[in-house]
């Protein structure tokens, strides 16, 4: 096992070119990475061939991906189809070493179906990762009679799992840190001989995520009973089977373009996503609507038009990944914003609260926080080189700003490459014609070799 350093990313940066306010902008996003990763680890616990399509191409699939051919899973991929040829019954007992790169959600469902599988799992991502915390999901896979050693410090990765079986029926969970702990003991749940019943103590952080989980859960052909989100339960004379599943587009990735509608006054179309679809970062459009832009949806599209932002009281605890993006529109808004509902962006891939605080900062913009809550006091911001600490979501949220106000430039900008590969070749798509004789946009510097590199394969 090789601990890497967060050494990629160091690329020429990105300066965004400011979008001419208008009434017919298309933009199109990829599949959604938070059904894309479930769908690999159910497809992986699903007997027969599975067909996923419209699948996330990103860093953090290609991780899970890995991790389960580590595993003995053969997975065929072609372009945005994954077909998963086996499942985990085909695993071995022996030694693997299962490296999850920067990916939280890999490492948390990986360490529950671990749990299941013969053989010993050494399981362990980039320096960064292994300071994200894992104690709530340990402690109660140990309460269900997993065998789990850290190898370095209690409660993070890296970790060793020896166990082959789980024994409980019952357990315990302190929901308020990550809703991902829950969904990874979700979904092996029906893998139990006695099924399994998960009592969420205190609130539970990002339930629209555990949403997410039982409703593809239900896809799959298992049923999760809800009591309100303080008890779940799955009964053990179930399993999963499906033979094809559609990944709907992410609304993550779609809000980086509802928010610069937003902003700049335009009208923009996101395609080929659910317009009823239950991805937390649906109640952004709820909050856009508050700053005043209008939210018309279709079968297959969501469109926003935005009339200038206004400052907003708001509580974001259950769409943490967008409290960025909402922080740079209420830069521009005259007045204070407060959001509460931040704590878990403590210990996302960066502490995200303190970086955009610092960046916010760097374009002569206010802000002051505490433990739960972010004020942003609206002004006149102005550019700034915008540092991205290794975090894919501060890049797409500062590049909102960059749509409006020019010489905004982006350090490390492959960090999209985590989530949303094609990010600068759709915003792009928005730039300014006119300022693309006197300034690099992002689509010049995404015809660079590297950027081919990134984009179609090393």
């Amino acid at each position: 096992m090789e601990i890497r350093q967060d050494t990629t990313f160091r690329d020429t940066p990105v300066e965004v070119t400011p979008v001419v306010p208008s009434d017919d902008l298309t933009v199109a996003v990829p599949g959604s990475k938070s059904y894309t990763l479930r769908a690999l680890f159910l497809g992986a616990m699903t007997p027969g061939r599975v067909i996923i399509d419209n699948a996330l191409e990103s860093e953090d699939t290609a991780a899970a991906i890995q991790c389960l051919q580590t595993l003995g899973i053969v997975i065929k991929k072609s372009g945005s189809r994954i077909s998963i040829m086996n499942d985990i019954s085909v695993v071995k007992d022996r030694e693997y070493d299962l490296d999850v790169n920067q990916s939280g959600v890999t490492l948390r469902f990986l360490t529950a179906l671990s749990c299941l599988l013969p053989g010993r799992q050494t399981i362990y991502g980039t320096m960064s990762l292994n300071e994200r915390p894992i104690r709530p999901l340990v402690d109660a896979l140990l309460q269900l009679g997993a065998d789990i050693t850290h190898l370095d410090k209690p409660g993070n990765p890296p970790i060793i799992v020896s166990s082959s079986t789980l024994q409980g029926s019952s357990v315990s969970i302190d929901g308020s840190m990550s809703s991902q702990y829950i969904s990874a003991l979700l979904q092996v749940a029906p893998l139990l001989n006695h099924g399994l019943t998960l009592i969420i103590e205190g609130s539970l952080a990002s339930a629209p995520y555990v949403a997410m989980t039982i409703d593809i859960m239900q896809k799959f052909g298992v049923r999760v009973l809800n009591d309100h989100f303080s008890t779940l339960s799955v009964n053990h004379k179930q399993s999963y089977h499906i033979e094809h599943y559609k990944v709907e587009g992410d609304i993550s990735s779609a809000s980086y373009f509802f928010a610069i509608a937003a902003l700049t006054k335009s009208t923009i179309t996101v395609t080929h996503i659910n317009p009823d679809s239950r991805q937390a970062d649906m109640a952004m459009l709820n909050i856009l609507e508050k700053m005043s832009a209008k939210i018309e949806k279709s079968k297959q599209s969501i469109t926003v038009t935005g009339h200038g932002v206004r400052p907003v009281v708001v509580d974001m605890e259950q769409c943490p990944d967008q409290v960025m993006t909402i922080a740079v529109l209420a830069a521009y808004a005259d007045g204070e914003t407060t959001i509460s509902g931040i704590r878990t962006l403590r210990v996302k891939e960066t502490d995200r609260v303190a970086a955009i605080e610092s960046e916010l900062k760097k374009m002569g913009i206010k802000s002051k926080s505490t433990a739960d809550e972010l004020t942003i006091y609206g002004g006149v911001p102005r550019a700034a080189n915008i540092d991205t600490y290794h975090d894919h979501r501060i890049a797409m949220a500062l590049s909102v700003a960059g749509t409006l106000t020019p010489g905004m430039r982006i350090t490390n900008p492959r960090v999209v490459e985590k989530t949303f590969p094609t990010y600068w070749l759709e915003l792009a798509k928005l730039a300014r014609p006119n300022d693309k004789a006197h300034h690099q946009t992002p689509l010049d510097v995404l015809q660079s070799n590297h950027t081919k590199e990134l984009l179609y394969g090393r």
